[in-house]
């Protein structure tokens, strides 16, 4: 019970007896206990109000204040009394534990003084700076009277602790985690503020916690780490250093907050890493050199990515696409030198090699580097000037494009008339096969001309029939147009530059001429077995395919010869052009003679050979159908035929170039042979073969180099049109420049389409100057300017 007079020493005698349970012996207060303390404050607050005069209530207000700072003094002193006495874990837990009756004991005394707080302390502060609220007082006191002349003895405890853990020994972790939790939830007022962002008001767990503890890390890693800090040592030291920092950044999320983990690891870095930098790059270079010690290299980048200055993982970032690049053209010799087998197979070995080279680095990213994207980026780049280069160019004999291309069309032929191309090896699929092509082509400078060889070679299967699948062709056209837009930059939705744009264009157009030319053969079959019924009585199967011009660029529809064909075959071909122009009046229907074919089934009768009974299956072009037929048809000639060059022309009404070719063609398949007094040609009727199917009728190897050089310059003008375009848009802007900044700068505008050559880059400037855009300078002819017109 309480006192009547609230002046008397008796009543701040049982508010004592009253706090004593909750705050010394940490008893629950029941609900009518808490009433009945409460109701006695409120009690003394509104006496002192009503009472006066004015002083004798500021009086009682701070004598009631006074009483309180008291009372709560003595109980915190009596808790460092007992704390000092303590050591280890049990200090650890006594501190704690005492810090989480405290908060429930400022909780308290804040609720049941709120009406001091609001009516005298508010008022008091103002007048007095001595005076603060009751709930900031009871934080400073804790902070003065017992944190600050404990916390140098509960920390020693605490590092003594995490030593022990990190010598291997058991602890209870459970101490460490909630020591620093309390520290960071003790926030007094005159500390020093923390400029840093989430940082401001943790004063006192910087000082007093954070600081010891990484200082504490430093010293134990240093004691570890000090005799292997020499370079003969430096690769014990980077692993023996790569595992403690581990075990530090485990210990750190569970002992520091998480804020303090970058201070953590920049006071490591700066002691540890930062002074042994050069001898860590030095090891770096070892082992890429050696390449057999993939476990350092993943510890040095691991150690490396500690630091937040890009530029430190940017000079390993260097070394490696250094290495790289060397792997990369290092092999090319041996390349070169396995290609004794001719161009196919020279094909495949150098873009396997290539692919399997820049996927070994990119995996080489993944496994050891974090998939970091700064270095696949730089890999890309890296290969793509290593592969574009004229020295590569030297070595492989052909530009990365056409190596692409050939590639391609080594995987996509038939596989039962071109084995030997992919060899008997390859278990891959021509899936995969293709997206080491596709590897190659991203790297490309010159993907125009990639498109040009592509289409060419497309063109060819689709006529021969060589294609492996109609389906993996539509697979191939897709992966190229997805492959060449990847290497389009985009700015927004800005467009990109010329060059990009017409590269865009040029992929788009690729890929649509390319399924219609598919569309066209799927037509065609299908048009041949609706004909089909109809000319099977005359012996033989039609395959009939309609191309459309506009699409089938490469095709030259305009200079194919006349021939006469046997009158069977010419009967069946009008026939079908008479039904074809009567169904699409509006076309106009040429035959393409070049790229026809015929499969022919002869018997030659004194032949000997293994298959001289059933005849051997000869797949000729329509000339050398003709060709064949003057000496295989009774009802033109009886007997043996000997015909010469000039009749044969006459006959069937060809070309006599034409002529000339296929019957050099005949005569080294030994079909056809000089005549034993070499007045003409006659059959070889003792022909004998081991292949019961050959095969005659592909196109010419001399047409074949004259499209092929035809591509070549038609890319070598729209490079030097780009050069010339960009040399006056630069001097243009920069109105004079000398000979290699121009150089470099248009080097570099074109670095993702083709590789500049000084002798492209001569010959643009000579015909600009021709031109009176540009002109030399005076006093300096190393120097050009711009000349407006």
């Amino acid at each position: 019970m309480f006192p009547d007079d609230i002046n008397s020493t008796e009543y701040l005698e049982a508010l004592q007896n009253a706090l004593d349970g909750p705050i010394v012996r940490h008893e629950i207060m029941s609900t009518p206990e808490y009433m009945k303390v409460y109701s006695a404050v409120k009690h003394y607050q509104d006496y002192a109000c009503v009472e006066p005069p004015a002083m004798t209530t500021m009086c009682c207000n701070r004598r009631l204040y006074n009483w309180l700072i008291s009372y709560m003094t003595k109980n915190i002193r009596d808790i460092k009394d007992k704390a000092l006495v303590l050591s280890g874990p049990a200090l650890l837990d006594f501190y704690i534990t005492q810090w989480e009756y405290f908060q429930t004991t400022h909780m308290l005394i804040g609720r049941l003084f709120f009406s001091v707080d609001q009516q005298w302390i508010e008022r008091q502060c103002k007048q007095d700076p001595n005076y603060t609220c009751i709930s900031s007082t009871l934080i400073q006191l804790w902070y003065f009277y017992l944190f600050r002349r404990l916390t140098t003895h509960v920390m020693s405890n605490a590092i003594s602790l995490v030593d022990a853990e990190r010598s291997g020994r058991a602890i209870d972790s459970t101490l460490i985690t909630r020591l620093y939790k309390a520290y960071v939830e003790l926030k007094p007022e005159g500390i020093a503020k923390c400029n840093a962002e989430f940082r401001e008001r943790l004063g006192a767990y910087i000082c007093y916690y954070e600081n010891p503890y990484i200082n504490a890390a430093v010293s134990y890693i240093d004691t570890k780490t000090h005799s292997l800090r020499t370079p003969e040592h430096m690769r014990e030291y980077i692993q023996v250093l790569s595992e403690l920092f581990i075990q530090e950044d485990e210990r750190s999320e569970r002992y520091l907050r998480s804020n303090s983990l970058a201070p953590m690891r920049n006071k490591l870095n700066e002691r540890f890493l930062r002074s042994e930098i050069g001898c860590i790059y030095q090891m770096a270079d070892l082992m890429f050199a050696t390449g057999n010690d993939n476990n350092g290299l993943c510890t040095i980048y691991a150690l490396l990515s500690r630091f937040d200055n890009s530029n430190v993982l940017q000079q390993f970032l260097d070394k490696f696409v250094a290495q790289a690049k060397k792997t990369i053209t290092q092999n090319c010799p041996e390349i070169q030198a396995s290609t004794d087998g001719g161009k196919v197979v020279f094909a495949k070995a150098a873009v396997i090699y290539l692919s399997d080279t820049l996927n070994a680095h990119l995996d080489m990213i993944a496994t050891l580097f974090c998939n970091n994207s700064s270095f696949t980026k730089e890999l890309r780049h890296v290969f793509a000037a290593a592969v574009n280069t004229d020295e590569m160019h030297s070595r492989l004999g052909v530009t990365p494009a056409r190596l692409a291309a050939e590639f391609c069309n080594i995987v996509l032929k038939n596989s039962k008339t071109r084995s030997d191309d992919l060899g008997s090896d390859l278990t891959q699929t021509a899936e995969l096969m293709l997206h080491k092509a596709m590897d190659v082509l991203h790297a490309s400078h010159d993907k125009g001309l990639f498109f040009k060889f592509y289409q060419l070679h497309l063109t060819r299967r689709l006529l021969d029939n060589t294609s492996m699948s109609l389906d993996l062709e539509k697979t191939a056209i897709a992966m190229i147009y997805k492959t060449v837009m990847m290497s389009v930059k985009r700015h927004g939705n800005k467009k990109g530059s010329d060059l990009e744009y017409t590269l865009e264009c040029a992929a788009s157009q690729n890929s649509s001429e390319a399924k219609q030319m598919i569309t066209d053969i799927i037509v065609g079959a299908e048009n041949s077995r609706n004909y089909t019924d109809q000319v099977s009585q005359a012996g033989f199967d039609v395959d009939f395919k309609v191309l459309h011009g506009k699409t089938w660029t490469s095709v030259n529809s305009n200079q194919d010869a006349k021939v006469v064909l046997p009158s069977q075959l010419l009967k069946v071909c009008d026939d079908y052009a008479k039904r074809y122009s009567a169904q699409h009046s509006s076309r106009q229907f040429n035959w393409l003679w070049a790229y026809s074919k015929a499969t022919v089934q002869l018997k030659f009768p004194k032949s000997k050979g293994r298959y001289a009974q059933i005849g051997y299956t000869l797949v000729l072009n329509p000339y050398q159908v003709s060709i064949l037929n003057l000496f295989t048809d009774p009802s033109l000639y009886d007997g043996d035929v000997v015909l010469t060059p000039q009749q044969i022309c006459a006959n069937i009404d060809i070309d006599a170039n034409i002529a000339a070719s296929e019957l050099v063609t005949l005569t080294n398949a030994h079909i056809l042979q000089y005549a034993p007094d070499k007045t003409g040609i006659c059959i070889n009727q003792t022909f004998d073969s081991k292949q019961r199917y050959i095969d005659l009728s592909r196109i010419k190897p001399a047409q074949h180099k004259k499209e092929e050089a035809t591509l070549d310059n038609r890319d070598s003008k729209f490079r030097k049109e780009c050069i010339m375009t960009d040399i006056s848009g630069i001097l243009k802007k920069k109105e004079c420049m000398g000979h290699r900044a121009l150089f470099n700068a248009v080097k570099k505008s074109r670095e993702n389409f083709f590789m500049l050559t000084i002798s492209d880059f001569k010959e643009s400037i000579s015909k600009l100057i021709d031109k009176g855009i540009i002109e030399r300078d005076e006093d300096d002819h190393a120097v050009y300017k711009y000349c407006p017109v």
